[in-house]
């Protein structure tokens, strides 16, 4: 019965249940879990003579002095007096008449306001407050997310309806578990129609824990009972790989291959996040990885977002591994059907040692040998089940590599199935991008300093928020700004587009600013990962206000990546207080690790990883920057079930909960 339509429920029929799919509210299970936004505060009735200035409350009596007067056309304002209490609304009528509003409040015996109250030339007064004609339920009153036409009411009525099927809901939490918090169903009695604010917060802790804990569970179930691949220790080939390395390992790095070297040498499957600045050197860890799978005569499968990313990897992989003996092809979706074949067979046959490719590794057709080692660069561009479709190639570990340093909090979210190794320290001679905030009144000098650099043989990216000119957004577009920029103050350079609409000549345009044909690369943030252009120096970033901080200090790694350094122009346009403070933070900072944080604080998650374009809010009611203590029991507990029971085998109701069975 919970997985029954709204249609059941009273006042809600088919094309009202059109509309409210909006809300997300299609079952009535939906409906219990619809949590309130907010409360009022209806506990308690005050006298008007005891209103408190600045402090929502509730308040009653009879209305005098009731009057209504035109102050502009069709503009009026309603005023009357409640005991000592002033009382304004401002309301729009044509009409000769007077207004529905005064009518309704003079036919009214008694009036319940709710509202704040401030000082005013004789005494206090409210505007525009919120009012009954008969007494409301008292209590702390729910006040749940809207559309147009639906009303706050009509949501109480349909929760009320709803929560006489909750003695169908089972509770899901394992017994060991559930003398922490109330009862499921109680919870969610207590969450919608709370009977003080203490129940409420109980209720919502519970609620919270639940999310969390289901949301962890559903992300590492099964993944415990897989084999692993145990690697011989360290041979001569690592040690010649390690030997011949043209640098000194950072801490970090140093740090980061004993942890890789334990997890592959286990029996237990590895799955580890390796999270570093732009430039602090991921990809070592990569290749030691690569190296020493190969050492134990496995194969590996490197997955990267992007064909040009691709190509880049493996060249660098065949200048770096190819002296040790070990063989390096690029599989990708441009290549010829022939090519493609050839890769296809030398992997099953395991005449191939390491692959590199996109998507194109995790087709049915593509199989190993014996894959013994797979590696995804830059995560967050790929799903979990883009993950989990190459390691069901072979009984592989998992490295996963990501240049965007996430929150511990998101992290958990995030990557729960995964161990997490940081690297923070960069190489020596590393250089610092230099991040500017410019007023964009000394815009045409930015560019003037981009042809500059450009003289002198170097190049640069221009990034936009937008691809196309938008009726609805002040922004500025790529496609829009290509034609002035090239009118203008970039006439004299080569000037290329790129950006995310585009198909197959997104790569060859990639390739073309790589070999330096283009000059000048205007592009949206398809280039916040793939783009090693060493020769690249100078980034303009318009309308920054737009952009995540985590995302902008993402974006400006593109530039200063070989030994010229680098520079990067943070346009931004009608900035407010609150953006001036976020574009500070990257202005300020180069440690991606704190811009992540503090991105977390001032946004929020779902601007962090993209949620916003998601379209769905990754929780219901939990809040990953205040609830990080309940994530954390949440993880814990999470990982204590599944390290005893990976399947759930002795936990059905829980299962059934994460296979969305329960009706």
């Amino acid at each position: 019965m919970l997985g029954a339509p709204v249609t059941v429920l009273p006042g809600i029929g088919e094309k009202r249940a059109q509309a409210i799919k909006a809300l997300g509210l299609e079952t009535v299970r939906d409906v219990l879990f619809g949590y309130p936004r907010t409360y009022k505060d209806f506990q308690n009735v005050v006298e008007p003579e005891h209103v408190e200035a600045g402090v929502e409350q509730l308040t009653c009596g009879r209305l005098s002095n009731l009057t209504e007067r035109v102050i502009s056309r069709g503009r009026r304002v309603i005023q009357g007096q409640l005991g000592t209490l002033r009382l304004t609304w401002f309301v729009y009528h044509k009409g000769s008449g007077t207004s529905f509003l005064y009518r309704k409040l003079q036919k009214a015996d008694k009036l319940w306001v709710y509202g704040v109250a401030k000082p005013g030339l004789f005494s206090l007064e409210m505007n525009s407050p919120e009012f009954f004609t008969r007494a409301p339920r008292l209590g702390l009153m729910p006040v749940y997310p809207l559309i147009s036409g639906i009303s706050n009411e009509q949501r109480i009525r349909w929760v009320e309806a709803a929560l006489k099927f909750l003695h169908l809901l089972p509770e899901c939490l394992p017994e060991r578990f559930q003398g922490d918090y109330p009862a499921r169903d109680e919870a969610l009695r207590e969450i919608h129609f709370p009977t003080s604010w203490i129940s409420q917060g109980r209720a919502r802790e519970r609620l919270v824990f639940e999310e969390f804990f289901l949301f962890l569970l559903g992300l590492q179930r099964g993944q415990k009972q897989s084999d692993g691949y145990a690697h011989k220790p360290d041979g001569e080939l690592v040690k010649r790989y390690l030997e011949g390395l043209p640098f000194q390992l950072t801490k970090g790095q140093a740090a980061a291959l004993r942890q890789v070297a334990a997890d592959m040498e286990s029996s237990r499957p590895m799955r580890r996040l390796i999270q570093g600045e732009v430039g602090s050197g991921k990809t070592v860890v990569a290749e030691y990885g690569a190296v020493k799978a190969v050492a134990s005569q496995g194969q590996v499968a490197m997955m990267v977002p992007t064909e040009v990313l691709a190509r880049q990897m493996v060249q660098r992989l065949q200048a770096s591994l190819g002296p040790l003996g070990i063989s390096v092809e690029l599989l990708i979706g441009n290549m010829r059907s022939k090519e493609q074949e050839n890769v296809r067979v030398a992997l099953s046959t395991g005449d191939v040692d390491v692959v590199v490719g996109t998507h194109a590794l995790i087709t049915e057709k593509v199989s190993f040998r014996n894959l013994s080692l797979a590696i995804v660069d830059e995560q967050h561009r790929f799903g979990v089940r883009q993950r989990s479709a190459l390691l069901g190639k072979g009984d592989a570990d998992l490295l996963v590599m990501s240049a965007t340093p996430i929150p511990r909090s998101l992290a958990l979210t995030i990557y729960g199935d995964l161990d997490t190794t940081e690297i923070r320290d960069l190489p020596a001679g590393r250089q610092v991008v230099d991040t500017r905030l410019v007023d964009p009144s000394k815009r045409h000098d930015v560019y003037r300093y981009v042809v500059s650099r450009v003289r002198r043989g170097e190049q640069a990216y221009v990034v936009f928020p937008l691809v196309d000119e938008s009726e609805h957004l002040d922004l500025k577009s790529a496609t829009q700004e290509m034609v002035e920029l090239q009118r203008g103050p970039l006439s004299a350079v080569r000037v290329g587009l790129i950006h995310g609409q585009m198909g197959k000549e997104k790569e060859e345009v990639f390739a073309a600013f790589y070999a330096h044909e283009i000059d000048v690369l205007l592009a949206t943030t398809v280039i916040e990962v793939g783009m090693n252009v060493p020769n690249a120096t100078v980034m303009v970033i318009e309308n920054a206000e737009r952009f995540g901080l985590a995302q902008l200090h993402q974006l400006r790694g593109r530039v200063g990546r070989g030994h010229k350094g680098g520079i990067c122009f943070l346009l931004a346009y009608n900035v407010s207080a609150h953006s001036r403070e976020r574009l500070e933070v990257v202005r300020k900072s180069n440690d991606g690790f704190f811009i992540a944080e503090e991105d977390l604080r001032l946004r929020g998650p779902g601007d962090l990883l993209g949620i916003r374009q998601w379209g769905q809010p990754l929780f219901r009611l939990a809040d990953l920057k205040g609830d990080q203590d309940i994530l954390q029991q949440a993880a814990l507990k999470a990982q204590k079930i599944l390290e005893q029971d990976p399947n759930l085998e002795s936990y059905p109701l829980l299962r059934e909960e994460l296979d969305g069975q329960l009706q």
